[in-house]
């Protein structure tokens, strides 16, 4: 009986311990409960009549935390701030166990409103402090500092240190700015500005910025701190949620990127070296969130260049993002953008450090292509190898107490009077939802899956601040989250991978070597991370580096670059260990120049040239069109016109911008050249041109499509115009040369299909003016020219039958199938890749050669060579990539569908696009009803609208009534030729950045095989649709054994920013360039080395 009793009491104890735990090592996280932890603060806020929503809106942004061993015995300790309850201290006892010392150590505050924390040896006593933000709706909102006695108790003594900053705070982070080898501090202050002040608000209190109102930024002088905001050049008015520290130009400065709310524009902050700092931001990136929240700044592609993460608030959910988030309006947008404050939008932000040339960085926002763009109200991002795999993880905290964007109950109370003691009723009445937060694991190819549910982090939260320790000195990083009206939680990593511990002991006045970098080389990895303390939102790490090794054995070689430029290697070094290094073996680094040695490409200043776009709004008539078809333009053509032997080029003109024509003369130069017809035709939008010699007569004649949507449809100035050149480089408009086609065009490509020794043309329409997606016609013109002139006419549809092909926007014509006729393949958007098989003359569509529907996307360009050279022609083309809203995924398709809906006697635009496996519309319930008033009045609510599906708010019989496309595919791909057939493959993951307008090929490395250059961005997308902006042009190296390689622009030189709609070669001074054609932008010529 005692062995049975004994028995059923100990397996009492393990359920026991099961269930107090939450214990499942299946999953790379675990849950553990209050009772194993002894960790049980709750963040909890007491809301009545006079403190509300209502009457402070900030209220529900949430508490930090932050952690670092305080007692010295090698255990992370833990510290949360509390709004409306105390802060918290949490003593280490090892194995995950804590003790609540926060009475005894005097950390508890007062009755002030607690933000952001963030622990640093302030006093270099060895001892780590803890300095936290204030703010609140009034009373005292001084910063505080808790100074380390040594002996588990604290004194706050902001006052004496002259860091007790008045602003309304929500972080600080500290940092050797002036590298003199103290830590300097900033702290981040976010002024109480109603959210519905004007653009011009903001822009007055920049210039106007208040004391209490600005970021600060304190030197270290020793005993004490000075303010020296306005010295550094940092005064200035921004709803500042974060202020990160990282060297994001490779000078060994630090510099801080700071995260702003709501129009106020974020700043990217280049430290200059000389105790001053300079906002690059606008040039350093294409755009920022709106609602800028949290930061991290980590090296998330193991490329040794720091990259960055910004959170916003979109949600991924159809449901909530359609009935509880904020939602952009051109108004809003533009007056954003008009006011100075950049390109905004309301997504997170993956910035991927593209390159540093001279002091400044370049970023490129992949986060559309990472999956990380949509994580719903999105606090804390923290970039970290939570797998220990060699590549870091992202988590992200989530969640509002109350969804105070919800539409429905805010327009409701619009109409109620709420006197003051029915505020409390109407707080409690707001909908509240919890939502999980966001783990995603590196894909290591700069994409990230959702593992939430997997990792065991899907637990529905109201999270604000987050950080990571290694709690348990077991090699991996634990999770702490800090949650309102929730008790925190602490989540155990159960990783068993290997890892190294790295930890720096620096010099007197920087203990932990803040702003120290940290290279680790193994056999299959090399990684870099930089020490730095404050990360994502009001929160902090511990003063070490945690690195993942995955299943490598050993660590060839491990090297800090300390904050002061001194260099420390070790080499061979043991996994699954600490590291420790001392800044006084150190030692000057040697000089290394081979950075920049053997790039291909260099941007240099030729001409200076800008396409200037004409003033027309496509919305007007066209409510839900995806992107402005008015700016496609412009072409441009290189050649040499007057027969010098020397290249000249042609560019085309916007409507009212006349074509211009560059003559290169023998220095090199060039000279801009008018012709008679130059005014009279700048009322034509080019698209498109080509130089041939039509007439063979020696001379290149010009042929130039006209286009744009501005203009209506089937009237003459959409008629393309051909120029007769003289000879000697003179032209003249020969109006009767060509067919009476008033079609708005896109591109035009020529051969001599029929064989009878002169070049012919097929002409690509895009869109009928005004009515998107209907394919403006395409045209097969046929070369007839004889002794009496150039002359075309359109070849007839018994021969060419495919005058209604799409929307075309590329074309190329090559044998494929080598039978000794050129054929005509096509693309365009919403079109699949459409091969036009030419039999002696006369076309007929070949759909055996590649499953057809498999290609539909939308296709910009398309070049035709034999890249693998087994005789037969190949193809890459450019599609619209995967870095944009619209995505798809195998047999969930993006669809447009065009019908007189509302039967009002005009075209509707309905996109539609799949989330969770059901099909909705894409637009919301405001901006659908704009097209179509009755929506309003089928979904009395935005709730009614959100949980809508496609055939719901459209009906299936108007659907199938609809003309309809879809697509299946967004990515550029390369179509190898294996005879009778093509197998399609993606490029690689560079070239899907952004939309590929132009795809050029050469053999830029000259080992013979033909290498390509792609180029491109969508800069005209609707204001809800983040632009495509994340190319600057890449360089795919063709190697026969593996392949296209994509070659970084730090690597290769090529940066092809803007919104490139064309490029071609030309030759100057017998060096070969790209010239770059952009909308509303100058032309860029980039030397080919």
């Amino acid at each position: 009986m005692k062995r049975l009793n004994l028995l059923l009491f100990i397996i009492g104890v393990f359920i026991l311990h099961i269930s107090c735990s939450n214990t499942n090592d299946n999953t790379q996280f675990t849950l553990l409960s209050t009772n194993v932890t002894g960790v049980d603060f709750n963040n909890q806020l007491n809301e009545d009549n006079s403190f509300n929503y209502f009457t402070y809106p900030y209220i529900y942004m949430g508490g930090g935390v932050s952690v670092g061993d305080i007692n010295n015995d090698n255990l992370d300790d833990i510290f949360f701030t509390g709004n409306m309850t105390p802060n918290k201290l949490f003593l280490n006892k090892g194995n995950l166990n804590f003790e609540d010392i926060t009475s005894s150590s005097n950390t508890e505050g007062d009755n002030r409103w607690y933000t952001g924390s963030t622990m640093v040896d302030i006093n270099n006593d060895g001892y780590l402090d803890i300095y936290v933000s204030v703010a609140g709706l009034d009373g005292i909102k001084n910063n505080e500092l808790y100074i380390n006695n040594g002996d588990d108790t604290f004194t706050e003594m902001a006052k004496e240190y002259g860091v007790d900053d008045i602003g309304n705070g929500v972080q600080a982070t500290f940092f050797d700015y002036d590298k003199d080898g103290d830590l300097d501090l900033y702290v981040a202050n976010y002024p109480m500005t109603s959210f519905d002040a004007p653009r011009s608000y903001y822009s007055y209190k920049m210039q106007n910025t208040e004391d209490h109102e600005t970021d600060n930024l304190y030197r270290n002088d020793g005993s004490s701190f000075t303010k020296v905001t306005d010295e550094a050049g940092l005064r200035t008015y921004g709803l500042t949620l974060s202020a990160t520290i990282g060297d994001l130009n490779n000078d060994s400065y630090p510099d801080i990127y700071i995260s702003n709310d709501f129009s106020s524009p974020d700043f990217m902050y280049m430290n200059n070296g000389d105790g001053t700092f300079k906002d690059i931001v606008k040039e350093s990136t294409n755009h920022t969130s709106f609602y800028g929240m949290g930061v991290d700044i980590a090296d998330f592609n193991n490329d040794h260049y720091l990259d960055y993460i910004q959170v916003d608030m979109d949600a991924k959910d159809n449901r909530r993002s359609k009935a509880n988030m904020a939602s952009m309006n051109p108004e809003l947008f533009w007056s954003t953008v008009n006011y100075g404050f950049h390109y905004q939008y309301m997504h997170n932000t993956l910035q991927l450090n593209r390159r540093v040339e001279g002091d400044k960085p370049f970023f490129s926002n992949i986060s559309r292509l990472s999956g990380i763009s949509s994580t719903d109200w999105s606090w804390g991002p923290l970039l970290a190898d939570f797998d220990n795999d060699g590549w870091k993880d992202l988590f992200i905290s989530n969640g509002t107490r109350r969804e105070v964007n919800n539409k429905d109950y805010f327009n409701e109370i619009k109409l109620r009077p709420m006197s003051k003691d029915s505020l409390l009723y109407y707080t409690k009445q707001i909908p509240s939802e919890p939502i999980a937060n966001f783990a995603f694991r590196n894909n290591k190819n700069l994409t990230f899956s959702d593992v939430s549910t997997d990792w065991g982090l899907d637990d529905k939260n109201f999270s604000n601040g987050a950080t990571y320790a290694d709690l348990d000195n077991d090699g991996d990083l634990e999770i702490i989250v800090n949650n309102i009206d929730q008790e925190a939680q602490i989540y155990r990593n159960n990783s068993i991978n290997n890892y190294v511990r790295v930890e720096l002991k620096g010099s007197e006045e920087n203990v932990f070597g803040i702003d120290s970098r940290v290279y680790v080389e193994t056999e299959n990895s090399s990684q870099m991370q930089e020490l730095t303390m404050t990360r994502g939102f009001q929160s902090s790490v511990a003063p070490y580096l945690n690195f993942g090794l995955g299943k490598d054995q050993l660590i060839k070689s491990l090297k800090v670059v300390w904050s002061n430029g001194n260099v420390q290697t070790l080499d061979n070094i043991k996994i699954n260990s600490t590291v420790e290094l001392n800044i006084i073996n150190s030692s000057l680094p040697k000089e290394d120049d081979s950075e920049l040695s053997n790039l291909y490409f260099e941007n240099v200043d030729i001409v200076e040239h800008k396409h200037e776009e004409n003033e027309y709004d496509d919305y007007i008539k066209e409510v839900l069109l995806p992107h402005e078809n008015s700016r496609l333009g412009p072409g441009i053509v290189t050649g040499d016109i007057n027969g010098d032997s020397l290249e000249d080029f042609i560019v085309g003109g916007a409507k009212d911008q006349s074509t211009a024509f560059y003559i290169q003369k023998s220095d090199g130069s060039f000279t801009n050249k008018n012709f008679a017809f130059s005014k009279a035709h700048s009322k034509y939008e080019d698209m498109d041109m080509i130089l041939e010699d039509f007439d063979n007569d020696g001379d290149k004649d010009l042929y130039i499509v006209s286009g744009g949507n501005e203009f209506d449809p089937n009237t003459p100035i959409l008629k393309d115009r051909l120029y007769v050149n003289n000879g000697s480089g003179s032209f003249s408009y020969n109006e009767n040369s060509i067919p009476q086609n008033y079609s708005s065009g896109m591109r035009v490509t020529s051969n001599d299909f029929d064989k009878d020794g002169d070049m012919d043309l097929f002409v690509g329409g895009r869109v009928v003016p005004g009515s998107y997606p209907l394919p403006a016609d395409s045209y097969l013109l046929e070369n007839l020219s004889d002794s009496n002139g150039i002359k075309f006419i359109n070849v007839n549809e018994s021969q060419f039958p495919f005058k209604d092909i799409g929307l075309v926007t590329s074309s190329v014509w090559t044998d494929y199938n080598n039978d000794g006729w050129t054929d005509l393949i096509v693309v365009g958007e919403w079109t699949p890749i459409r091969f036009l098989k030419n039999i002696e003359g006369n076309f007929t569509e070949d759909t055996s050669l590649i499953d057809v529907d498999s290609t539909r996307g939308w296709w910009y360009d398309i070049i035709s060579e034999d890249f693998d050279k087994d005789g037969d022609m190949d193809l890459v083309i450019g599609n619209l990539g995967n870095n944009y809203k619209y995505q798809t995924s195998g047999d969930e398709t993006f669809d447009i569908f065009y019908n007189d809906f509302d039967k009002n006697n005009s075209g509707d635009i309905v996109l539609s696009y799949y989330n969770d496996g059901e099909q909705y519309p894409l637009r919301g319930r405001q901006c659908s009803s704009d097209q179509i008033p009755a929506i309003k009045t089928k979904f009395q609510d935005y709730d009614a609208f959100s949980i809508a599906t496609l055939e719901d708010v459209y009906s299936e019989p108007d659907l199938e009534n609809s003309l309809h496309y879809f697509t299946k595919t967004f990515s550029s791909v390369y179509l190898e030729n294996n005879g009778n057939s093509f197998k399609m493959s993606k490029l690689p993951v560079l070239s899907q950045l952004s939309s590929v307008n132009k795809i050029l090929s050469k053999d830029i490395d000259k080992d013979g095989y033909m290498d390509i250059i792609i180029s491109g961005n969508m800069y005209n997308s609707e204001v809800e649709t983040p632009r495509n902006d994340g190319s600057v042009g890449v360089y795919l190296n063709y190697n026969p054994d593996t392949g296209f390689e994509a070659i970084p622009t730090k690597e290769s030189g090529l940066f092809l920013n803007g919104d490139v709609k064309d490029m071609e070669i030309i030759n100057i001074n017998k060096i070969d360039y790209i010239i770059s054609a952009k909308n509303d932008d100058l032309i860029e010529f980039t030397k080919i080395k």
